[in-house]
C-alpha cells in the first residue's frame, strides 16, 4: 500500500480520541499496527 493519506491520518486522530488501540485502527484502516504505531510516533501529538 502507499503513504498514510491525509483522510487515513484525521481517522488515527479521532481514534485515537475514542481510545481504540493500534491494533483495532490497523483493522478499521487496513493497515499494519506497526504502521499505525509508526504514524503516531512520528507525527506527535496525537
Amino acid at each position: 500500500m502507499s503513504s498514510i493519506t491525509y483522510s487515513e491520518r484525521i481517522k488515527i486522530e479521532t481514534f485515537c480520541e475514542l481510545g481504540l488501540s493500534n491494533i483495532q485502527m490497523g483493522v478499521r484502516l487496513n493497515r499494519s499496527p506497526s504502521t499505525i504505531s509508526y504514524e503516531l510516533s512520528r507525527c506527535q501529538p496525537y
